[in-house]
This record gives structure tokens, sequence and C-alpha cells, in this order.
């Protein structure tokens, strides 16, 4: 008996991605992925947690382990180390999975069967984890340069919030929205709202 084939989205967003959940869920709905097969492990390094050790990533794989399409954003949003991507995507291409990246349409499919459409699909797929890895790396080096850079002219302040607390506060209280509204949004967290309304700005 054929089942129909599991389609889920999985997102990660770490502390620095700029990215938020909201992003997220509305690239899954805009991929035709119901809100129940989204799966978002939220505040976790791609570089730091492997993806094992994130709950929402092994929920992703228990229910793909016999097959399906996992969709994503970029195959970052798995992991930023080449070993550990590398070695998950092998996992999930063993498991017949195909994997599809919203952000340019690549796909990499675990049900080839023609060696050299396997052989291309393998040699694309370690090119992508090295340069996830890199520009990883790449990012950092230049934020600690740039740190470095404006704290010796005396310009470093610490992160700048991206959306001023007025600016939430004023359209909450223009729109009588929801703190969850609110969040929406801004896309930002429950808690950024909760502490623009509490501030005195």
């Amino acid at each position: 008996m054929n089942h129909p084939m599991r389609k889920l989205y999985y997102g990660r967003i770490s502390t620095t991605d700029g990215q938020s959940a909201g992003s997220q869920y509305a690239d899954a709905e805009a991929h035709g992925i119901d809100k129940k097969d989204v799966f978002i492990d939220e505040g976790v390094s791609g570089y730091h947690v492997p993806p094992d050790e994130r709950e929402q990533w092994r929920k992703v794989e228990h229910d793909l382990r016999h097959g399906g399409v996992l969709i994503v954003r970029w195959l970052d949003r798995i992991s930023r180390r080449y070993d550990e991507l590398h070695r998950t995507m092998r996992r999930l291409m063993e498991l017949g999975v195909r994997v599809e990246c919203t952000l340019n349409g690549m796909a990499f499919d675990g049900r080839a069967t023609d060696p050299i459409e396997k052989a291309t699909r393998d040699a694309v797929l370690a090119f992508m984890a090295a340069q996830g890895e890199a520009d990883y790396k790449n990012r950092a080096e230049m934020q600690r340069r740039g740190v470095a850079i404006a704290k010796s002219e005396g310009k470093y302040k610490g992160r700048q919030r991206a959306t001023s607390y007025t600016d939430i506060k004023g359209w909450r209280a223009e729109h009588g929205a929801t703190i969850a509204q609110a969040a929406q949004h801004f896309s930002v967290s429950l808690a950024t709202v909760k502490r623009a309304c509490a501030a005195d700005e």
C-alpha cells in the first residue's frame, strides 16, 4: 500500500541570523506546507549545535525515516558545519528523502538511481556544505574585525534593535493589536514586544 509522500519544512533561527520564525512559517506556507508539518528550532546556532542535538530536527528525521520530501530555505538551516551537514544529508539520501531549497529551487534527491546523477548530486552537496562553513567563518571573522575597529574608535555600542520599542508600542495602540499580532507584524519575538510595552520611551 502506497502512502502519500510526507512533506515537511524545517527552519532554524539562531540569535544572529536576522531571520524570524515568522519569515520561515511564511516561506513554508508559500510552498504549500501545512503548519503542523513545519518544524523550527529557535535560538539555535547552526555551527555550534549539531542537528541531532536539536529537538525539532530530531522530530523531522523521525518523520522522514521512511522517505519523503524535506523543504528548507537553504542547507545552512540544517547545519553550517561541513562534516555535520555532509553526514546528515548522506543519512537523508540513504532514507530516500528529497531535500528541496526554497532559496534557489535546488534539490537533492535520495531516490536518484543513475550513477552520474548521484555523483553530481553528491559533488554539489559537498561544495555547498563547504561553502556554508566558509561563509559562517568569514562572517564571524568580519564581525570580530568590525567590532575591534569600532571599539578602538570608541564607536561600538553593542547590537542595535532593528525595530524601536516606540514603533512597536505605537503600532499596537493604533491597531488595538495583541502581543502575538505585534510580534508577527514586526517579525520579532513575543518577549521583544513585551519589553517594548514595558519600556518608557
